[in-house]
């Protein structure tokens, strides 16, 4: 799942400081061998680099209170280790910069093959891998060179193109024409309104129309639009062990998703990380 990660302002609409509560969550997550679980696999003992990557990216300079030595250790193992695929690498480094390791400054020949991966030209075929790519490369490299984004034809109707045009909406700072990119699928921005309205029966799109819905500069929505969004989606937050994340289920038994969680940093209210983050 591909889904903007950029976090926001807090709202003061929205809860307390939500800082604590996700580090406990995110404690609670810790595998045998350091690295953050999946809360919908959460049973499983050993956690994953991209929910290590993840919880870095959801609780960013304040990860280092949730990372042990043995987060560490492991994160460099992941990075040594030939037969880890690029992105995977680039998660491990962002994990271990701000896990507060100074190590991550010796693997810059990781940071260069991945600004070398980089296309100069997206569209709608490459464009899930160019975002899972510079999503993360951006978080080591701010400076990093943006591919130019080609319009294409986003029928809301059709559920693959509709996902493509949100998906470049929620990352539209990733391309270097992003102003124009926020004017792009005029169709899918119509759409907007009604797909933040409820997340019954829209899916993912649901939670990828939040993290567009900011960018999207012909939908019509205004900022009355996007508080009572939040507070729709603050319905889907909690579920049996760990209340500070989100739920893709309105049903409350359903597991949380980190993937889902992180995500919701770009979407206005749905966390207040205030002055600790």
């Amino acid at each position: 799942m591909v889904l903007g990660l950029t976090a926001c302002g807090a709202d003061p609409a929205a809860p307390t400081n939500d800082v604590s509560a996700v580090k406990e969550d995110l404690t609670k997550l810790q595998g045998t061998n350091g690295l953050i679980r999946m809360p919908e696999s959460s049973s499983l003992a050993k956690g994953s680099v991209h929910g290590t990557y993840l919880a870095a990216r959801l609780l960013d300079t304040s990860f280092s209170a949730v990372a042990s030595e043995r987060t560490r250790d492991e994160l460099e193992r992941v990075l040594k280790a030939s037969e880890t695929d690029l992105v995977s690498q680039l998660k491990a480094l962002v994990a271990l910069k701000r896990s507060g390791s100074s190590s991550w400054g010796s693997y810059g020949p990781v940071l260069e093959r991945g600004k070398a991966a980089l296309p100069a030209v997206v569209t709608l075929a490459n464009l899930s891998g160019y975002i899972d790519l510079v999503d993360v490369l951006v978080q080591l490299e701010p400076s990093a060179r943006l591919a130019r984004l080609e319009a294409f034809d986003a029928d809301p109707g059709v559920e693959d193109l509709l996902s493509g045009a949100l998906m470049a909406l929620s990352n539209s700072m990733y391309f270097s024409n992003s102003e124009e990119v926020r004017s792009m699928f005029p169709a899918a921005q119509s759409a907007l309104p009604q797909l933040i309205d409820s997340p019954k029966g829209n899916g993912l799109n649901y939670f990828r129309a939040l993290t567009a819905m900011t960018n999207a500069s012909r939908s019509g929505l205004g900022s009355n639009d996007f508080d009572k969004a939040a507070e729709k989606l603050r319905t889907l937050k909690g579920c049996k062990e760990f209340p500070s994340l989100y739920r893709m289920e309105a049903d409350k038994s359903s597991p949380c998703s980190l993937s889902i969680s992180a995500a919701m940093i770009a979407v206005p209210g749905a966390y207040d990380f205030g002055e600790n983050k």
